[in-house]
């Protein structure tokens, strides 16, 4: 074995070497100090729930339209097979519309509320 080759497998074990250590035990005081202030998640009350269960995504965008309109925030969850091959009936169809959970009450009045519209037929007078 030539000296190049013995040097560069030297200095590749040489790095390995920190790998099996024993790591240094840290206090409690040095992992606090080391902990990030900032949490990964949300409050309990911002956990998306369901609150439409849609046949389709169709319906679900129009639930979730209807939900923005109002100022709710909504995100669809479905089966990305469905999506993919088009399905718009049976299981791999239905999305669930998800709001935050404060306002998911807020949500299911919206929802279940009966609107009306008044439609005038009238046809607009001729200038």
């Amino acid at each position: 074995m030539s000296l190049k080759m013995s040097l560069k497998m030297s200095i590749f074990a040489d790095g390995f070497a920190s790998w099996f250590r024993p790591k240094r035990r840290t206090t409690a005081s040095e992992q606090a100090e080391n902990t990030p202030n900032t949490t990964t998640g949300g409050d309990l009350d911002q956990e998306p729930v369901v609150v439409w269960l849609a046949a389709n995504q169709m319906e679900a965008q129009i639930v979730k339209g209807r939900l923005e309109s109002e100022g709710i925030p909504a995100i669809i969850r479905g089966e990305a097979l469905g999506a993919i091959y088009g399905l718009t009936t049976g299981a791999l169809a239905e999305s669930a519309v998800l709001v935050p959970a404060a306002l998911a009450d807020k949500a299911e009045a919206i929802l279940q509320s009966d609107e009306s519209w008044e439609v005038d037929d009238t046809p607009p007078a001729a200038e």
